[in-house]
């Protein structure tokens, strides 16, 4: 059984943030005074380790997350990192924490409302457990702009096929949504959740993380970047898997027909990349959007 997110928990995730942007981040948020922490849907542990560099050195963070290997995983990473005293896991759920009210100081998540039915339901229950005056804070994409983002491969493609590709992305997110498995765009409306449940003091910040590949791909970040993605083209890979992408597309009012039709132009394509990037003439800025949006609560 596939267990969320497993696809993006590899090696690639160490690199979705620039160091000096969270330190910058930090003084934005005036974490000085944080001391217990929560992070949500933490899967293995990425999030919530990556905020060890920014937050106070006497703050603990407890990660909950509904998969047992994941609670398992991340405490091991923890503890790889020299992170075991200050950071702990525990089985969870997003929709009813196993926490009382007002109980933390910062309560956080990184890609988990992009994969529930009701992302202001989760943003409430996080909202229980938070002290009064304390701050959420929360990491979601907009995915569908990473279609619009060009390579030196497709730049003359005709126009058609660019479209093609939005509208197959349009209608599975259309149908993830109708499935309640949520929405891989779902940043575009944190802003407007956090302001209909009253926080104050609301930023909204898009990451300056770009993902660039360009010959010959000598950083590290490049190789494990390239490293994935052949990975994910081998195994005709596309946002998901061919299974859970017949599921949304379906689910999106998608026919059979126009199924076979875009899956097959879509791994037409994955072979020209693929093969682009292993005679190492690929070559992209890697723009992507992702938003950090944080307020108080009153």
């Amino acid at each position: 059984m596939k267990r969320h997110s497993e696809e993006y928990f590899g090696e690639q995730r160490d690199y979705w943030w620039n160091r000096d942007f969270l330190e910058l981040m930090a003084k934005r948020w005036r974490l000085d005074n944080i001391g217990l922490v929560l992070d949500v849907g933490c899967g293995i542990g990425h999030w919530g380790q990556l905020l060890a560099s920014i937050l106070p050195k006497h703050s603990k963070v407890i990660g909950v997350d509904r998969e047992s290997d994941w609670v398992d995983k991340a405490q091991v990473r923890a503890k790889n990192l020299g992170l075991d005293k200050r950071y702990s896991y525990k089985k969870g759920d997003a929709q009813n924490l196993p926490f009382k009210d007002n109980h933390f100081d910062l309560v956080t998540c990184q890609t988990v409302l992009m994969h529930v039915k009701d992302p202001k339901a989760v943003l409430k229950e996080m909202l229980r457990v938070l002290k009064p005056k304390g701050l959420l804070m929360v990491a979601e994409p907009n995915n569908l702009a990473s279609a619009m983002v060009k390579s030196n491969v497709d730049a003359k493609w005709p126009i058609q096929i660019i479209l093609d590709t939005v509208k197959f992305q349009l209608i599975c997110d259309k149908g993830k949504q109708a499935l309640g498995e949520g929405s891989n765009s779902v940043g575009d409306f944190v802003p407007g959740y956090f302001s209909e449940l009253g926080l104050e003091q609301i930023q909204v910040y898009i990451s300056d993380k770009a993902w660039p590949l360009y010959p010959p791909y000598k950083s590290k970040e490049q190789q494990v970047i390239l490293k994935q993605s052949l990975e994910w083209l081998e195994r005709d890979f596309w946002i998901w898997d061919k299974e859970d992408t017949k599921r949304f597309f379906m689910a999106g009012d998608g026919t059979e027909k126009e199924f076979k039709e875009f899956w097959s132009r879509a791994m037409k394509y994955n072979k020209i990349y693929k093969q682009a990037y292993k005679q190492k003439n690929f070559s992209s800025g890697g723009g992507g959007m992702t938003y950090l949006v944080s307020g108080r609560k009153p």
